[in-house]
């Protein structure tokens, strides 16, 4: 259930927001500097690594520390800036820190206690009246501090020690020594002078203890004061730890004692500051912190002081109770306050309302602006977006940010959900993908609609507007916010994502710049121009300007002398536009001047936004480290969304220059930049940078686009190649480790501090460990859950990139693209888009004259990425999957491709972890198998796919059309139809209808209607063409004709549902519609949206077809449910009848071929077509024609098409590509077992070429009919056919011979393939559309190479039923045998080499094998009949005695029969209590004694037999209901699919587990042969692995098809797959010790060194199918010859004679039809080629023999088919199939004709004999 809290995040509506949303653990460490230094040290190596991977890994947060007491630099010390930097640090920690943020160490040093920086002037005034009354020393302060009235209240500030003593800023080394001892002495006289001053007025009650305490407290107990003192939740984030040395009082004269203890001489301690520590220690921190946050330690002095070597156990223990203590408020801080694996979704939408949050305290007025918008969002007739735009930097994100709050007082009387997102300031929000999925999820949240997470735009923003915004309801309003589109990748500007029309209770405001690229004009057109929806945001006014720096300076307790203010006044004035980013840069530099500081001049020079910019860059350049500061703010802009502060430090630690730079003067005691100097600079970039998190890390990053840019300009853009390696390389460094936990050289070139530090015998070079922080690519948290990440993920690869190719890609493949861990986690956490973009930054690296190493590696990039390119998106839902399709694909490649082989090697040891199967041999199809490009546009099943005439555009039709570009994939129309909740079925084109006619100017002529002049040529200066396009296109019950606009023209819609809707004339519009049962067509003008005309026949029987042909004029074939057809011509606009014949109540199916009408006939008629020619209607002077004047030709094949009635007839695609009738197809007939191809044979018969098989799709082009493609589910076989002619030597004669063979076989997709487009054009190319939505392009020819050379994948020729293990062989009996049996049949296996047969008359037959050499032979050897009836064949096998015994239970269900050692044993069992209830089946396990009943109520009982030599037993044992269940090994496995819940029982003691909930229902359940793994195949095609002993899940895998049955053996698991063929997984336990030594020992482990190997044939056609798609003409020409070759190759061809074609001439078709009457003379099929094939004139009666003799005989005699031959068992014969012998062998059982019983895919299930064939 959604909390309150949650509920109101959802809808925009949460009040109560953090400033941050912080995912940090940021500590604070105070101490003194000289004195902690082992402890501070050690912290930095052992302590603080240890909790950054603890944060990280347990929690997902970054632990960050703060240590200052180091690296304070000059310009630090200069400007006195020390204590301001730690204090804001300090509110920074407790801000941000979620828990620990503040930490002190304290011994005997009191600390640094300096003179103030900023003294109020009232009590600067006050002390310096008193320090000139007493002393001489009121010059010294005026000297040194100056009156700073533009602070309010006044202030007199210290000014910068070089304004006085130039020197302390000098370059030179002992110039700056001699400055800072003057300093010194300075500063000792003021801090006396300012002491005694305070110390008179606090007697005198002139001042207050706190201002007093200001002159006399240290830093560190200012830090305390502030970390400690005035915290309120001190105990649970703060820490003390106290050192006390008791000896040191014994030791003052030691050399380093002054280090450790505060003196006030060389030999006395400064009371003063013991006294104030004491205090500190014993009063002030115990009374805020409990004893158990206060940790005290007792040490003794040494020589040396405190070090690592003497005090070992105290800085052992300190650090065990740091890491410890931390660790504790860490884990209770978190586990209370934080929220743990809070969604995404969530985080998302809690980032973009703080940063509401914050852009809402920078607005100020827009009161026009924001009453615009008001009228719009109180608009309800309005249904388009609004825009709002302005120039950069114009307040736009403001205006938004102000909105989002103000909408919930506009509609304050209703209930509004506000969606806001500041675009690409977060990942989710970074492109228009991820915002739409980030808005659809939220949307779907708060009103509770169901979502698909589609992998593609176009589905996505189909789902928002046609499906998730419809859903809301009435009395609910939402606002969707989206600022800054220009922010989203270019993909996005076109706009076409963007809902055009909504209902009244939704609004959209979207805000973008109006010069950026084409946006502006893009929303223009979409939105029609309409004026009001634009709101433009103005520039300020120079007054305007005034009134808010006035308020913005009160804010900050800040003013500006007159001077000053006449200046900017002045300057603002100037300034024609002056937008609102530009008076903050403007503002944030007048605010910090002081009242004596000169008007900076150059502030004239500033024209925009990035003028201030640079001028704010350079300003601090100066004021900070130059390279430090250039390359803080490189690193941080070249990050794509902001880099973390341990990055940053972690990075510029590791840059050389940068700490040379910094390190100028000595070496620092650890060679990491010290934190306070990128402090100093983020604490001046405050107002410019903004915090938030990306990829669950909390990030840093500029607030607005303007720094990004200017950023870039000056610090990437500018970078000498040098600089540019050096940069991103050390990025490189960070996130692959290559200096984690080592040591980096570290080369100091000054030879001072060589000298100093000894270095010259290592010619000045440290080794030096940088501590950085780990980045591991995965770790688990504290829930168990595997956290990835991400910054790693997604920064390695985009600096990665910028290096050079002999640098980048060795790194890329080592660490990225062939290392398992980053590629499963990337799949893991990023969509495949992201990764497809990495993965083409590399594949188009220029590699040109690299080292081989570098080629090898982009050829294997290659291959990699077309691999993904298959499976790619399916990982996006089940990435656990990765292992399991690379595995498939790739493994022939073990041993061959370098990358590919140690990327497979991980695979086999590190998947096992996220999915418990090994894939054991090369199953899937690899890269080359022809796949060009796969097109994602389609949310809904692609139901129709057509091309134009020249092929240069596909129309698809889904849930809506889309127009797409052949030659780029890209989207040229995309048409949202109505929603329906029907699906679409065909879409027709119409290119050039004319529009606005009349009837009367209406004179269509046949010619109009041509398809090549409707569909013209279209290039890229043609596209705007398809605008003026219409597509009309049906459903059941609805028509509708659409502009390309998405503008209905024509919407009609029926109750009954259309039988007929086609279009018959496009150039006008005309088409014909006719509803079911219905006896009328309308023709309807679409343009007009009226009826033209219609049919209304008289007669009631119902329409079953119409056919559409056009000849010299529109003929019109009307096929009726009685058998009757009329025609109709169409003339002048109006139809006539020309003529009706009687088919008959036999007739099936009827098609029109041109001129030709083709029929079939039921089962009755022992015909297989009729041929009717239409052209006599045309061509014949008589208005009418009777049946009898219409020449029927009767046609019958001996074999005759079988079975009966057949599905469909099929016509080929296009026009014919010559005029040779030798070779000519006329049609296609589909049965539910065979495939007709009814053609003419050599000019001399009409024939057919039979295939077998089922087919959904089936499809040919006429230009090239001898390439058959089909489509069954997700595979797509192509078939090659031809007629030859050879002598027959037995008989002297030359006969006509039919061969086909399957060209090719591609496995498409796991989604079933619904349509099947060739191209004319390229004939390689066939487009195949899917029910998933995707259209693929295949090249034919290259997926033809990779069939040839490749092993194929066995198949069954129908779906397994039965599958069975025996031994090392899957054994399986196909269905289609088993309907052909005599008898249905069961078979069971004995051992490897026996198998047994029963019938259900009975029989019982024993098969054995025999292998001799290459062969393999099976016979029957015995042959037993059972005495009961068990026509139910409840049969199983039981190991009985430990022999294995057949079990048969009889039909009466008390008898059974025990076939055992060829005898049979018989006795009763007592289901009586049952017998009410029907028994289902009757089940058991070989290795168990127990028989399981299951009963149609779900109940199961067990059964175990007993048989003994006095008298046989059984024992039943009730179980709980099941609905699915196994047994193996003492386990059963129950399923209750209503409570999705898997029980394990041990069988022998009826004890039931604990149970295990599954994902949901089960579909599938078996248990491996030991019994230690269950396996459940859950809906939708997930298999699940659990271990039994623990029900631990070990694996989860998405399989590719249905799974049709399963089984597994010890190690493996096999499934039998909806595609026929089985797929083989190995168990793997990543527990197994053993796990990889039978992963080592598969064959397909074992390196090949065999170059002419079947593995090294699928590298040839991988690397020839890297290059097809830019392949020129010429491989063109060679598929060409390739397909005009005559001669066959031998691989899979069937040959087979011509079939007897028999023919008769009728004139009326009522009735039974013979084929007695029907003749094969030579006369009768001359006269059909003459009259029917040859030319197309009348047909000419007077030369026909016309035969009705017995059209009206019903006494027919019974129809004679050919019927096959039918063979029993005993007729078995070998046969022995062969590829590459020392590769590929297997067995199948053949030649036995209709009972035929085949082995398939002798797969070994071992790891010692697993082998492909």
């Amino acid at each position: 259930m959604k909390s309150s809290y949650y509920l109101d995040l959802l809808r925009g509506q949460c009040q109560e927001l953090p400033d941050v949303r912080s995912k940090v653990v940021r500590v604070f460490v105070s101490s003194t500097f000289t004195d902690t230094l082992i402890e501070r040290d050690s912290l930095i190596e052992n302590i603080f690594p240890r909790l950054k991977n603890y944060c990280r890994e347990k929690y997902g947060l970054e632990f960050q520390y703060v240590d200052m007491r180091w690296g304070i630099q000059i310009e630090s010390a200069n400007n006195h800036g020390e204590v301001e930097t730690c204090l804001k640090e300090i509110e920074l920690c407790k801000k941000y820190s979620v828990a620990t943020n503040f930490v002190v160490l304290l011994s005997h040093r009191y600390g640094s206690r300096p003179i103030p920086a900023q003294i109020r002037a009232s009590l600067f005034e006050l002390l310096k009246e008193t320090v000139c009354n007493e002393n001489n020393e009121g010059k010294l302060l005026t000297q040194w501090y100056q009156l700073d009235t533009n602070s309010i209240p006044p202030t007199y500030i210290l000014k910068n020690i070089s304004s006085i003593i130039p020197n302390f800023l000098s370059k030179n080394t002992d110039e700056i020594k001699q400055a800072d001892k003057e300093w010194k002495k300075i500063n000792n006289r003021l801090r006396q002078c300012l002491r005694q001053a305070a110390e008179t007025c606090l007697q005198q009650g002139q001042i207050t203890e706190i201002d007093y305490d200001e002159f006399f407290i240290s830093i560190t107990e200012k830090e305390i004061i502030n970390g400690i003192l005035s915290s309120k939740d001190a105990n649970e984030r703060t820490l003390c730890f106290l050192r006390e040395i008791v000896d040191i009082h014994d030791h003052l004269s030691d050399e380093k004692t002054s280090k450790f203890i505060d003196m006030s001489s060389e030999t006395d301690i400064d009371q003063e500051a013991k006294k104030l520590l004491d205090r500190l220690k014993n009063i002030r921190i115990p009374s805020i912190l409990k004893s158990q946050n206060i940790f005290k330690y007792k040490v003794h002095w040494s020589s040396n002081g405190i070090n690592g070597q003497d005090h070992s156990k105290y800085i052992e223990q300190f650090n065990n109770d740091f890491y410890t203590s931390i660790k504790q408020q860490i884990d209770h801080c978190v586990q209370s306050r934080y929220t743990i694996g809070s969604d995404s979704l969530q985080h998302e939408i809690l980032e973009h309302a703080i940063q509401c949050k914050t852009h809402i305290g920078k607005f100020h007025g827009r009161i026009d602006v924001l009453s615009k918008l008001e009228k719009y969002i109180k608009n309800n007739r309005e249904h388009q977006p609004c825009v709002i735009y302005g120039d950069s930097g114009c307040g736009k994100t403001s205006v938004l940010a102000k909105t989002a709050i103000e909408i919930f007082k506009w509609w304050s009387d209703r209930s509004v959900s506000v969606i806001l997102r500041f675009l690409g300031t977060t990942p989710s929000s970074s492109t228009i993908y991820k915002t739409l999925h980030s808005i659809s999820e939220q949307i779907s949240e708060i009103y509770n609609i169901p979502m698909i997470s589609y992998s593609d735009i176009n589905q996505l923003c189909d789902q928002l507007e046609l499906n998730l915004l419809l859903q809301i309801p009435n009395n609910e309003y939402l606002v969707i916010l989206l600022d800054s589109i220009d922010q989203l990748h270019r993909d996005a500007y076109d706009c076409k994502w963007l809902p055009i029309k909504f209902p009244s209770n939704i609004k959209f405001i979207i805000s973008t710049l109006p010069d950026h690229e084409n946006i502006f004009v893009n929303l223009k057109n979409i939105l029609n121009e309409n004026l009001n929806l634009f709101i433009y945001i103005p520039p300020f006014e120079s007054s305007t300007v005034e009134i808010i720096y006035n308020d913005w300076l009160a804010i900050k307790k800040r003013s500006l002398n007159n001077e000053q203010h006449l200046f900017i006044n002045n300057l603002m004035k100037k300034k024609n536009q002056i937008l609102p980013l530009f008076m903050k840069l403007v503002f944030d530099i007048i605010s910090i001047w002081h009242s004596y500081d000169p008007i900076d001049e150059c502030l004239n020079e500033l024209n925009d936004v990035d003028d201030c910019i640079r001028y704010l860059f350079q300003r601090l350049q100066i004021i900070h480290n130059n390279i430090l500061f250039s390359r803080s703010l490189c690193y941080m802009t070249a990050c794509r969304n902001g880099i973390s502060q341990n990055e940053l430090e972690d990075i510029l630690s590791l840059d050389d220059d940068v700490l040379k730079s910094v390190f100028q003067h000595y070496i620092p005691p650890v060679r990491r930049l010290p934190g306070i100097l990128w402090t100093r600079i983020r604490n001046d970039l405050d107002e410019y940078i903004t915090e938030k998190e990306v990829d669950d890390t909390p990030v840093i990053y500029w607030y607005h686009r303007r720094f990004i840019e200017v950023a870039r300009e000056l610090y990437i853009s500018k970078l000498k190649d040098k600089d540019r390696k050096i940069i991103f390389q050390n990025v490189v460094d960070l996130f692959t480790e290559t200096w984690n936990g080592k040591n980096k050289p570290f080369k100091i070139d000054d030879p001072k501090l060589v000298k100093k530090y000894k270095l010259d015998q290592s010619n000045g070079e440290i080794q030096a460990n940088r501590f950085t922080t780990s980045q591991p690519i995965e770790f688990i948290d504290f829930n168990g859950r595997i956290q990835y990440n991400k910054r790693k993920l997604n920064e390695l690869p985009q600096f990665l990139i910028q290096l050079a190719p002999t640098i980048a890609l060795p790194i890329a493949a080592e660490e990225m693209f062939f290392n398992y861990s980053f590629m499963h986690a990337k799949f893991s956490c990023s969509s495949f888009l992201d990764i497809e973009s990495d993965l083409n930054q590399f594949q188009q690296v220029d590699i040109y004259g690299e080292s081989d190493e570098v080629e090898i590696i982009h050829a294997e990039l290659t291959l990699l990425f077309t691999t993904y390119m298959v499976f790619g998106h399916l990982l996006n839902q089940y990435p656990d999957n990765y292992a399991f399709e690379l595995t498939s694909r790739l493994l022939t490649l073990y041993g061959l491709s370098p990358n590919i082989t140690k990327l497979l090697k991980q695979c086999d040891e590190q998947s096992p972890h996220h999915c418990g199967f090994i894939v054991p041999y090369f199953q899937l199809q690899p890269p080359g198998h022809g796949l060009i490009l796969s097109i994602n546009k389609h949310a809904m099943p692609v139901v129709d796919l057509n091309l134009i005439s020249n092929e240069s555009a596909a129309i698809s039709l889904s849930n809506k059309i889309i127009v797409i570009d052949m030659g780029s994939g890209d989207t040229v129309i995309d048409i949202k139809l109505p929603q329906l909740n029907e699906p679409y079925l065909n879409s027709t084109t119409l290119p050039n209808m004319i529009i606005h006619h009349t009837n009367q100017d209406m004179k269509i002529d046949i010619d109009d209607d041509d398809d090549d002049n409707d569909l013209h040529d279209t290039d890229d200066e043609d596209k705007e063409k398809f605008k003026h396009y219409t597509f009309f296109v049906n459903s059941f019950h609805h028509i509708y004709l659409v502009s390309s606009h998405g503008d209905i023209k024509f919407h009609q819609t029926s109750i009954k549902g259309y039988l007929i809707a086609e279009i018959i004339n496009r150039k006008y519009g005309l088409c014909i519609l006719v509803e079911q049962n219905s006896n009328s067509i309308q023709c309807w003008n679409l343009e007009q949206n009226k009826l033209f005309t219609k049919i209304d026949l008289s007669i009631k029987v119902s329409i079953k077809k119409v056919l559409c042909s056009k000849l010299n004029s529109l003929i019109i074939s009307i096929i009726l449910d009685d058998g009757f057809i009329h025609f109709y011509t169409f003339n002048n606009s109006t139809f006539i009848h020309r003529g009706t014949i009687n088919i008959g109540k036999y007739l099936d199916q009827v098609i029109i071929n041109k001129d030709k009408l083709i029929c079939t006939f039921n089962s009755t008629i022992p015909i297989d077509f009729a041929y009717i020619d239409l052209n006599s209607l045309n061509q014949t002077q008589q208005i009418f024609l009777s049946d009898k004047e219409i020449i029927k030709v009767l046609i019958a094949f001996n074999p005759s098409i079988i079975p009966k009635p057949i599905e469909r007839i099929i016509l080929p695609d296009g026009k014919e590509k010559t005029n040779d009738e030798s070779m000519k197809m006329f049609f296609i007939i589909l049965t539910k077992e065979y495939l007709y191809i009814v053609h003419t044979c050599m000019k001399k018969d009409i024939s057919y070429v039979r295939i077998p098989g089922q087919y959904n799709v089936v499809t040919t082009r006429a230009k090239s009919p001898y390439y058959i493609f089909t489509a069954r589910g997700g595979i797509v076989n192509i078939f090659k056919w031809q007629c030859i002619e050879e002598e027959d030597n037995r008989h002297d004669k030359c006969n006509i011979y039919h061969k086909y063979q399957l060209f090719v076989s591609i496995e498409i997709s796991s989604s079933p393939v619904l349509t099947i487009r060739t191209l004319s054009k390229y004939e390689a190319m066939i487009l195949c559309s899917m029910q998933n939505g995707i259209i693929n392009i295949y090249h034919m020819f290259e997926a033809r190479g990779a069939f040839k050379n490749v092993p194929s994948f066995s198949h069954t020729k129908e779906l397994i039923d039965t599958i069975q293990l025996s031994g090392t062989k899957a054994v399986t009996l196909e269905p289609l045998f088993r309907l052909h049996l005599h008898y249905p049949t069961r078979v069971f296996f004995i051992d490897e080499n026996t198998f047994i047969l029963i019938t259900n008359d009975g029989s019982i037959r024993c098969i054995t094998q025999q292998i001799n050499k290459n062969n393999i032979k099976f016979n029957q050897t015995s042959n037993k009949q059972l005495n009961i009836k068990c026509s139910r064949l409840f049969t199983s096998i039981l190991p009985l005695d430990s022999i294995p015994s057949l079990i048969i239970l009889a039909d009466d269900e008390h008898s059974l029969g025990i076939y055992r050692s060829n005898d049979i044993i018989y006795m009763n069992i007592d289901l009586s209590q049952y017998s009410s209830i029907r028994l289902l089946r009757m089940t058991s396990e070989k290795s168990e004694e127990f028989i399981l009943f299951y009963f149609e109520n779900k109940s199961l009982i067990s059964c175990r037999i007993q048989l003994s030599t006095n008298k046989n037993s059984y024992h039943l044992i009730p179980f709980d209901t099941a609905d699915i269940y196994c047994l193996k090994n003492n386990c059963l496995a129950t399923v209750i699919n209503d409570k999705n819940r898997l029980n394990l029982y041990n069988i022998h003691s009826c004890v039931c587990h604990e149970s295990i909930q599954l994902e949901n229902e089960c579909e599938q359940l078996c248990l491996n042969e030991s019994g230690d793994y269950i396996f459940a195949l859950v809906k939708s095609r997930i298999l699940c692995m659990y271990r039994v002993i623990d029900r631990f899940r070990l694996g989860r895998l998405f399989v590719y098809d249905f799974v049709t049955r399963m089984i597994v053996s010890n190690d493996f698991i096999v499934l039998a797959m909806n595609d026929r063929r089985l797929l083989t997984l190995m168990i793997a336990d990543p527990d197994d010790s053993t796990l990889q030594i039978k992963i080592q020992a598969l064959p397909s482990r074992q390196f090949k060194q065999d170059s002419h190997s079947t593995n090294d044939e699928v590298v040839k056609r991988i690397e020839k199918f890297m290059n097809v798609i830019s392949d020129d003409s010429d491989s063109e020409t060679e598929n060409e010859q390739e397909m005009n070759d005559k001669q066959f190759e031998i691989y899979n061809k069937t040959k087979v004679i011509q079939p007897i074609t028999s023919y008769r001439y009728v004139r009326r078709l009522n009735g039974k039809l013979s084929l007695e009457k029907m003749k094969t003379d030579e006369s009768y099929r001359r006269i059909f080629f003459k009259t029917y094939i040859f030319n197309s004139e009348v047909v000419d009666s007077s030369n026909l023999v016309i035969d009705d003799s017995e059209i009206d005989d019903e006494d027919e005699d019974e129809i004679n088919s050919s019927i096959e031959q039918e063979h029993n068992l005993d007729d078995i014969r070998e046969k022995t199939l062969e590829y590459n012998r020392q590769q590929v062998k297997g067995i199948q059982l053949a030649n036995a004709g209709a009972n035929n019983l085949k082995i398939i895919n002798s797969y070994s299930v071992t790891s010692s004999t697993c082998i492909i064939i």
